[in-house]
């Protein structure tokens, strides 16, 4: 499957990633983004900091959402004062999978992200 990487959260907002990885989602634990890929006919896993990185995203090879939720993105504080996101999105907040330095969403279109709250200030979202 591609997994887009995205450096900036202008980025991943204009959706232009900064690389595009063909390999498996393994996991996603404390802040690690784990990916394993084979290059030149050998097998790598590759360990992906989203400290250093805005945004992975991979798009899920099965399963549709049974009721999407709202989520919002707030880049500053007056724009989550005001009620005003820089961006919305339609689907699900994966609670068990995120941490104190990152938020991991499913869109309604079957995209997994998983975004750093480094670059942003708020993550908002039905629940």
């Amino acid at each position: 499957m591609d997994i887009y990487v995205y450096k900036t959260y202008e980025e991943w907002f204009d959706d232009k990633p900064t690389e595009t990885l063909e390999g498996e989602v393994n996991s996603v634990y404390n802040g690690v983004f784990v990916i394993d890929t084979t290059i030149d006919y050998k097998s790598y896993r590759q360990m992906l900091s989203l400290k250093n990185n805005f945004a992975i995203i991979y798009k899920l090879p099965y399963g549709f959402l049974s009721y999407a939720k709202e989520i919002n993105v707030y880049l500053n504080i007056t724009s989550w004062q005001n009620s005003e996101p820089e961006i919305s999105f339609k689907g699900e907040v994966c609670e068990d999978q995120c941490g104190d330095s990152h938020v991991v969403f499913i869109t309604e279109d079957g995209f997994k992200q998983c975004i750093s709250l480094d670059g942003i200030y708020a993550v908002t979202y039905e629940r």
